[in-house]
């Protein structure tokens, strides 16, 4: 599937970089490249250095940046790898960073990725698929506490004791192998926070909108 996603605020969130023609900038959650390719029609002798997990991610931006190449620096890695990074590239610090946090939608509408509830597909969910840890294996594997405190902290979900007791149950009869969801309204709402809570634990944690300057 092609990834094609629409930036949002480009030029708002660009020009509170106030980009320096020759400066270095970090885009700590490249996607589609859309805001790092505004920064690199900024800069002249600069440096821009896009960060992602994604490798679809970071393909379908070295198409988007192709004209902008020698000065673009592309690292496959997670922004909380942000120190080690720069130190990699011998960068002692950068004029901007910027980060728009989430997940992209070209995730959600690929069904094979299992991002979606609205697609029969994998449990999988795994930003960087070089990652060997899918959310079938936390879903079939680990424990029901462990589940509950997923769902409670990062989904907010009230039912979670519930819902982590009805996983144990269902789990133990045969591996919930699948995105699709159940038939019920209820149901559904329950996949969508277990879905949720899983992309905000410790192992699938994405992103949300931030920009800075330094």
């Amino acid at each position: 599937m092609e990834f094609a996603h629409k930036t949002v605020l480009l030029h708002e969130t660009v020009d509170m970089l106030n980009v320096k023609p020759d400066g270095i900038y970090l885009d700590g959650t490249l996607g589609g490249a859309g805001h790092s390719l505004e920064i690199c029609k900024r800069l002249t002798t600069g440096r821009l250095i896009g960060v992602d997990r994604d490798t679809v991610a970071l393909e379908a931006a070295k198409k988007r940046l192709e004209a902008h190449l020698e000065k673009v620096t592309l690292v496959h890695s997670n922004f909380s790898e942000l120190g080690a990074i720069l130190d990699s590239l011998d960068i002692a610090c950068v004029d901007g960073m910027l980060f728009d946090l989430g997940v992209s939608s070209p995730q959600l509408d690929d069904g094979e990725r299992g991002f979606s509830y609205m697609a029969d597909a994998p449990l999988d969910m795994r930003m960087n698929r070089d990652d060997s840890l899918t959310a079938y294996e936390i879903v079939n594997t680990w424990p029901r506490e462990e589940l509950r405190r997923i769902l409670f902290e990062y989904g907010e979900e009230r039912y979670a004791p519930l819902i982590a007791a009805a996983i144990e149950r269902r789990r133990a009869e045969h591996p919930i192998e699948t995105t699709l969801p159940p038939s019920s309204a209820a149901q559904c709402r329950r996949r969508r926070c277990v879905r949720s809570s899983i992309l905000q634990s410790g192992a699938f944690r994405p992103s949300a909108s931030l920009s800075t300057t330094s």
